[in-house]
């Protein structure tokens, strides 16, 4: 396995206008989308743990500490299976000390093998069900942006309807940015080998500048 796993990441964008289209097609769910640092986890064999930007660096000014290492490992994890995850490090573009370096994981690159091609988006949601094994109505405390699956490891929710509310949730708070439309029947299609970006992925994101726009 290489030293970094490249996560996928959304290729285009769109006016939250669109969304009823989108909800109504059936082909599509949402999950909100974080304002941090994209990161990968990756959990060896050997249960070491490391973390990694989107971008194969290290975290500007965040390293994992032993807390952060022992929740990870706390997850339900196979046996001598090697794990990446993809998620969002809240960092240094949060102010509130109740979200700084809270990790949320919203997808799964690799389970033993990687996921190149199968299951489809809605599997790999389940099997990181599977793995943080969360509690539905345990919400994060603060105001209830990710399910609580430890005090600093978190799981994005995900919707197949009501869009366009789940874009005006928490736009006040600096912690969100919208939300991210996912593909039901995508799957991985890239060895992440590099960079890339997918088609099965959009973001909406929420106005900025006085009510412009940068989706």
């Amino acid at each position: 396995m290489s030293d970094i796993l490249f996560p996928p990441r959304p290729k285009g964008k769109i006016n939250p206008k669109r969304l009823p289209k989108y909800e109504k097609s059936g082909k599509w769910i949402c999950q909100r989308k974080f304002n941090g640092t994209h990161v990968v986890l990756h959990i060896t064999p050997e249960r070491e743990v490391s973390i990694l930007t989107r971008h194969g660096t290290p975290p500007k000014l965040f390293s994992l500490s032993q807390g952060h290492i022992d929740q990870i490992l706390d997850l339900n994890f196979e046996d001598g299976q090697e794990y990446w995850l993809a998620g969002e490090l809240l960092d240094h573009k949060t102010t509130d000390p109740n979200y700084k370096q809270k990790i949320v994981l919203f997808d799964v690159l690799q389970a033993g093998r990687y996921l190149m091609g199968r299951p489809d988006q809605m599997g790999r949601l389940e099997l990181l069900e599977q793995i943080c094994q969360p509690d539905l109505n345990q919400l994060e405390p603060t105001n209830g942006i990710a399910l609580q699956i430890s005090p600093n490891v978190w799981m994005a929710e995900h919707w197949d309807s009501d869009f366009t509310a789940r874009f005006k949730d928490f736009l006040d708070l600096d912690e969100i940015e919208g939300i991210v439309l996912r593909k039901k029947k995508s799957a991985i299609d890239n060895f992440g080998a590099e960079e890339y970006d997918v088609d099965w992925m959009l973001r909406c994101r929420k106005p900025h500048g006085g009510g412009n726009y940068n989706f």
